[in-house]
């Protein structure tokens, strides 16, 4: 799971260039490709893989640096091999407190005058060095401070992310949008159910699995014959481990669209506590899911999640009509 939030308040500048969709720079490419050869930006779930995003970014002026973009880390973080490349110096205290899904460590930090993605410039700032492991080929991980904003356009047909300043103009013809509301400072919550559980729900483009909480598992399970669970380990951006259990949850709806066979992960994870869910039903909804749609847009000036199903081939996504949907779904929605 790369899911970062640490323990610093967001930062963050709109700049006034254009808006710039990512190619693909021969640097970035040589440095990934030996990994993820093909898609380099948008890449989509696999049977054998979870979905990646990733933008390019310039670190004090130079790359383009590769950066898996996570809308669940509230500030960015560096790669060992791009601070000691660079030579950034640590800052005064050395480390900083993070925060990931299965606990907090302080770890290296050092300071940046500039990153820069897409249309996005963000002022001089104090960056965790997190482990190599953790990218899996990648240079760092772009957070969400400073794009409260913007609009982030994700296409895994065309393999393309698009991060601008929001123009305010509705989702593309063919879209479901699903009003959101930002939680803890950035996190988009979105109303949901799971069965006939009201559950809230973030989006994170930077968990690989989608996760719930054990208030959530317990209220599956009330009144209901438990199906078969697996043991799971899950691993964050800090040393802690985590355990925890995994299986088919009954039809999630997301708005006024369903998502049906989705195995979901259950455990009594960090990043519940820290995010203050854990006396509610809470649900992750991770690349696992995401990358299976044709594409998506986080609309964070809109407060909308935008997203178009590739069909039968990709997560089987449904809009529901009022009459399908009035048996499902509460006269009263639940409050966010």
């Amino acid at each position: 799971m790369l899911l970062l939030w640490l323990a610093l308040g967001p930062t963050g500048a709109l700049a006034q260039d254009s808006p710039a969709a990512v190619q693909q720079p021969a640097q970035a490419a040589a440095r990934v490709d030996s990994v993820e050869p093909e898609p380099l930006y948008a890449a989509p779930t696999r049977e054998d893989r979870s979905g990646r995003i990733h933008a390019a970014v310039f670190v004090n002026g130079k790359g383009p640096y590769v950066f898996i973009v996570d809308t669940g880390a509230n500030r960015s973080a560096l790669s060992p091999r791009v601070a000691e490349e660079l030579a950034l110096p640590l800052v005064a205290a050395g480390v900083v407190q993070v925060h990931g899904v299965t606990g907090s460590a302080m770890l290296p930090a050092v300071h940046v005058e500039s990153l820069r993605a897409g249309a996005i410039v963000f002022p001089p700032s104090t960056l965790p060095v997190l482990s190599g492991d953790i990218f899996t080929g990648a240079d760092g991980i772009l957070g969400i401070a400073g794009i409260q904003q913007m609009r982030m356009d994700v296409d895994f047909v065309h393999d393309r992310v698009e991060i601008a300043p929001s123009t305010g103009k509705r989702a593309p013809v063919g879209f479901i949008t699903v009003p959101a509301s930002l939680w803890q400072g950035g996190l988009l919550l979105v109303k949901g159910r799971v069965g006939s559980v009201p559950a809230k729900v973030i989006i994170d483009t930077g968990a690989e699995r989608t996760m719930g909480n054990m208030p959530l598992r317990a209220a599956i399970f009330a009144g209901t014959r438990r199906g078969e669970e697996f043991d799971a380990t899950v691993h964050g951006a800090t040393p802690e481990v985590g355990e925890g259990t995994y299986f088919s949850a009954p039809r999630i709806w997301i708005g006024p669209a369903q998502l049906v066979d989705l195995p979901v992960t259950f455990g009594d994870l960090h990043v519940f506590e820290l995010w203050g869910l854990t006396s509610e039903p809470a649900l992750v909804l991770g690349m696992d899911v995401l990358g299976r749609l044709e594409r998506f847009i986080v609309d964070y000036q809109r407060k909308e999640f935008q997203m178009k199903s590739k069909g039968p081939k990709g997560v089987a996504i449904r809009r529901c009509s009022p009459s399908t949907c009035a048996s499902r779904i509460p006269e009263k929605p639940p409050q966010l």
